[in-house]
């Protein structure tokens, strides 16, 4: 069974600095006080799984997923999601042990999908995931 093994985030939301946030096998829980950013790893999740509707991620735009700033961050100009996932079972045709799925964002609203660093359509990516059962709509 492939599982998540890791998720980074760039300027995605309210993580302006390379966050990288470790899973394994079992049941893996996010905790934390309101406004540390719980929601919005579940945005990043639907966001790099190539979910279209911005709205669900809580955001008016698709420019509204890249950091803002603070006084202490200055705003950027895109966001990423990278998310690693274990192919050590085969679920993906990919022949690679690990799987590295990104999307980015910029500004004017263009996405950019990429599979192993490899640029991609957003339709490669959902049939890559198709293979392993993945809905970005669906509760995976």
């Amino acid at each position: 069974m492939s599982y998540i093994k890791k998720l980074v985030m760039k300027g995605f939301k309210s993580f302006p600095k390379e966050t990288e946030i470790s899973f394994d096998k079992s049941m893996n829980v996010v905790v934390g006080p309101n406004g540390s950013g719980k929601s919005n790893i579940v945005d990043a999740l639907c966001f790099v799984l190539g979910r279209l509707s911005i709205k669900s991620m809580r955001a008016a735009k698709s420019a509204n997923l890249i950091f803002a700033g603070t006084k202490e961050y200055r705003p950027l100009n895109e966001a990423s999601v990278k998310l690693f996932f274990d192919n050590s079972d085969k679920k993906f045709s990919l022949e690679s042990k690990e799987i590295a799925i990104e999307r980015f964002v910029r500004n004017n609203g263009q996405s950019i999908y990429k599979i192993n660093n490899e640029t991609k359509s957003r339709q490669e990516v959902l049939e890559l995931l198709a293979q392993a059962g993945i809905d970005p709509y669906g509760f995976n």
